[in-house]
C-alpha cells in the first residue's frame, strides 16, 4: 500500500492528519469515510501533493486513491472513464493504445486528474479551457459513504468539477476525449518583452499551446515556447526572437534534460504539450508556486505592470511564465466568464519571503480583477475572494447540504468559506 507523505510536495506545508489510509478498492474508500464519520473525524483525499498551500490538509484522516485499481474505459460518445487516483501520465498511455488523447495538459503529467480539476489546474492555449472543463462526470463518496454520480447538465453541476475536496473522494470520472493527434514545440529565445505584450494576441493566436517565460535577470527577454499541431510550419523567427538549436528549460539556467521533446520534432500530443517527461522529477524542486489570471481584456495592462517587480523576481523566482486558458462557466473556476492569461511565478523555497511580497504584487494587478489560482500561494482577503468568485456562497451550500456537519471541510475551507 502506499505510504501518504507527511508534507506536501514542495515541503513547505506539514500535514497535521493523524491517521493516513490508502484504500484499495471503492468499497475501501467508503469503509474509511464511514469510519472516520462514525468517530467524528474529519477527512480529505491527497493526491500527488502538487498544491503549495493547505487546501489538502486534514487534522483527520488523509486518504490516498493512488492504489486504487487503475481504469480506462472508453465510451463511443468521445469520452472515457478513469478511476479517482490516476495520473495524467497513466490516463495518456492507456488512452494512446485507443488512438485517442485529452486534448490538453498542464505542465506536469505527474499529478492526478482528480487532483488537478479541484483547482482548475489548467494547460496553455487561447481556445484550451481547464482541464476541468473536459469532466463529463464523476462518481463521489458521500459524507454518508455512499456514491453518488453527478452529470454535465443536470442542475448545480457547476458546482462539481473545481471541487475543493468539498464533496468527498472522487473515485471515478468521466472525460471528454479526442483523437489521438501530434504537437511540435519550437523554442525561440530573446524575444522582447515589451513586444511580446504589444503584439501578444498576434504572437499566440495561432499556437495550439504556448508558454512566454520573461528572464528577469535579462530585462525580460523571454524564451517563447510555441507547441503547433504536427504538420504546421514553424518560422525561423517572431519578433526578433530565432527558434533556438538546442533545447531549453523554462527556468533560467536549469538543466533541460527533464524537459519533452522540441527542435520542432512532432510527437504525440501528450509527449509535447506537457514541459517535462513523466519519467523525471518534476519541474525545479526546491519551489514554492503563486498564480494570478486576468480576463484576456486586461492583458496588455496586467502584464505592462510586471516590470516593476523585475528586481524581485530576478532574486526571489525560478521563473515566470505567461500562458492563455479559455474562459468556461464552472463556478470557481478562475476562468469563469471570461478568456484569460495567466501570470505563474515559481520561486524559490521562500514562503515567508513570498507571502511578503505577494500584497504588492497583488495590489498591482487588483486594477484588472485577477484571481489567484486556488493551490498556490497567495495573500488576497477572504473579502475580496468573494467578490472575485462570486459562487462561493453557491458552492458552499450545496456541499453543505450533502455534508451538513463538516466532515470534507479543514482549516483552509474554514477560513474561506466562515
Amino acid at each position: 500500500m502506499s505510504e501518504i507523505p507527511v508534507t506536501n510536495w514542495a515541503g513547505n506545508v506539514v500535514y497535521e492528519a493523524s491517521e493516513r489510509v490508502a484504500p484499495t478498492s471503492v468499497e475501501l474508500v467508503q469503509d474509511a469515510v464511514r469510519a472516520a464519520r462514525a468517530a467524528g473525524r474529519r477527512l480529505r483525499v491527497v493526491g500527488t501533493r502538487h498544491c503549495f498551500n493547505a487546501i489538502a490538509d486534514t487534522d483527520g484522516v488523509h486518504v490516498t486513491l493512488r492504489d486504487l485499481p487503475r481504469r480506462v474505459e472508453v465510451m463511443n460518445e468521445g469520452s472515457a472513464w478513469v478511476d479517482g487516483g490516476i495520473t495524467y501520465a497513466e490516463a495518456n498511455a492507456a488512452l494512446a493504445e485507443h488512438g485517442l488523447a485529452l486534448a490538453n495538459l498542464a505542465s506536469l503529467p505527474h499529478i492526478t486528474i482528480a487532483g488537478a480539476i479541484a483547482t482548475a489546474t489548467h494547460g496553455s492555449g487561447v481556445t484550451q479551457p481547464s482541464l476541468a472543463s473536459a469532466v463529463r462526470a464523476f462518481t463521489h463518496v458521500t459524507a454518508d459513504g455512499d456514491l453518488r454520480t453527478v452529470r454535465r447538465g443536470e442542475p448545480g453541476f457547476a458546482h462539481y468539477p473545481v471541487h475543493l475536496g468539498l464533496f468527498g473522494p472522487i473515485v471515478e470520472l468521466e472525460l471528454d476525449v479526442v483523437p489521438a493527434f501530434e504537437i511540435a514545440t519550437t523554442v525561440y529565445e530573446g524575444l522582447d518583452y515589451a513586444a511580446a505584450v504589444e503584439h501578444f494576441d498576434t504572437l499566440v493566436g495561432e499556437l495550439y499551446s504556448f508558454s512566454l517565460a520573461p528572464n528577469w535577470q535579462d530585462g525580460g527577454r523571454a524564451l517563447l515556447f510555441a507547441k503547433r499541431r504536427g504538420g504546421d510550419a514553424a518560422p525561423a523567427e517572431i519578433l526578433g526572437a530565432r527558434a533556438a538549436t538546442s533545447a531549453r528549460h523554462p527556468s533560467p539556467g536549469a538543466d533541460p534534460v527533464a524537459v519533452t521533446e522540441q527542435l520542432g520534432v512532432a510527437g504525440p500530443s501528450y509527449e509535447r504539450l506537457t514541459h517535462f517527461r513523466s519519467e523525471f522529477e518534476p519541474s525545479v524542486g526546491e519551489e514554492v508556486q503563486s498564480e494570478y489570471l486576468v480576463p484576456r481584456e486586461h492583458a496588455g495592462a496586467a502584464l505592462s505592470a510586471l516590470p516593476q517587480f523585475a528586481d524581485v523576481f530576478a532574486t526571489l523566482a525560478h521563473s515566470m511564465e505567461i500562458r492563455a486558458v479559455a474562459g468556461d462557466d464552472l463556478s470557481l473556476s478562475p476562468m469563469r466568464g471570461a478568456d484569460v492569461v495567466a501570470v505563474h511565478i515559481t520561486w524559490h523555497r521562500d514562503p515567508d519571503a513570498v507571502m511578503r511580497f505577494l500584497p504588492r504584487l497583488e495590489a498591482a494587478l487588483e486594477p484588472f480583477d485577477a484571481r489567484p489560482h486556488w493551490g498556490k500561494l497567495y495573500a488576497t482577503s477572504r473579502e475580496r475572494m468573494l467578490e472575485l468568485f462570486p459562487a462561493l456562497p453557491e458552492v458552499d451550500a450545496e456541499a453543505r447540504g450533502l455534508d451538513p456537519d463538516g466532515m470534507f471541510r479543514n482549516a483552509w475551507s474554514e477560513a474561506l468559506f466562515g
